[in-house]
């Protein structure tokens, strides 16, 4: 069973089906060979702070955050089969469907949070 996560920003709910991959397996699939991801739905990597598409089908927004919540980096429409580079001082990083960061109004130096 997936352990799912709310994303918070102000104390707002912006998404309720955040899936939690802070497992090394998990992580190492991220969203590998899925054919697709509801704009409801987010990935939630910890620790990390790079990413690859490759094995995927569809683009993402990916979102890099310290250990603190802090957006740090928003990278948007990453397409299948790129490599990302290290962002400094990352320790997150959350994947959306393309375009779901903008609809949301993240934007680099907010605060998220994530709870049950």
């Amino acid at each position: 069973m997936k352990k799912l996560l709310k994303l918070k920003k102000n104390g707002e709910i912006l998404l309720s089906e955040i899936e939690d991959a802070s497992s090394f397996f998990k992580r190492f699939m991220g969203l590998m060979y899925r054919r697709e991801m509801g704009e409801e739905h987010g990935l939630l990597l910890t620790p990390c702070n790079e990413i690859h598409t490759f094995g995927m089908r569809f683009d993402i927004d990916t979102i890099a955050m310290s250990k603190e919540g802090e957006v740090l980096f928003i990278d948007r429409a990453v397409p299948p089969r790129k490599a990302r580079k290290k962002v400094k001082g990352g320790y997150m990083m959350l994947e959306l469907c393309s375009g779901v960061s903008d609809k949301l109004g993240i934007s680099v130096g907010d605060k998220l949070e994530f709870c049950e």
